[in-house]
């Protein structure tokens, strides 16, 4: 640099720049804040996503092993359970390190990420189990509702294709 000349490089911040900067922050605020107020919202729609993918493991286990399986919903003691067609609950050696303890069961009164959650109506065709058949297709179709708080959540399984969805209501 040449004696006497000054440096064009900016200093600070512009008030532009600072505004882009308070505006993005609110924006984020304003849409992050209200869900994080209802402590139940992120509860029941981490159970909602919990029974959806327990649904798709017994789904996919009955294909692999060629067996019925069952995911039963106990509403009574607000927990469900996956297991083999005689109603034995299935080891899930990724929950217990490998330890074979039957241990596919998970229940919304003690697992801490579930704090306030409740499961209600599970109807399956009458009864309180949806059933995998060795091809993977659902008995009979139907539905179970997670609630926490004022948020309300139907998981619906297809009868036939064993499509799940999950819609609030």
């Amino acid at each position: 640099m040449r004696r006497g000349s000054t440096s064009l490089a900016p200093r600070g911040f512009t008030l532009v720049e600072v505004l882009v900067v308070i505006v993005i922050i609110g924006l984020a605020g304003a849409i992050v804040v209200p869900s994080l107020l209802n402590p139940g919202t992120l509860g029941v729609q981490a159970a909602g996503r919990m029974i959806i993918s327990d649904i798709l493991i017994a789904q996919n286990d009955a294909i692999a092993s060629q067996a019925v399986r069952r995911v039963i919903f106990e509403p009574a003691n607000n927990r469900y359970r996956v297991t083999d067609q005689a109603g034995t609950t299935l080891n899930a050696s990724w929950k217990s390190g490998g330890l074979g303890a039957a241990n596919f069961i998970v229940d919304f009164n003690t697992d801490p990420r579930f704090t306030g959650v409740t499961m209600q109506n599970p109807v399956f065709n009458g009864v309180a189990f949806l059933e995998f058949d060795p091809l993977g297709a659902p008995t009979d179709g139907g539905s179970v509702d997670v609630l926490g708080g004022n948020i309300r959540y139907r998981i619906a399984v297809a009868p036939f294709t064993g499509l799940v969805t999950i819609a609030p209501f």
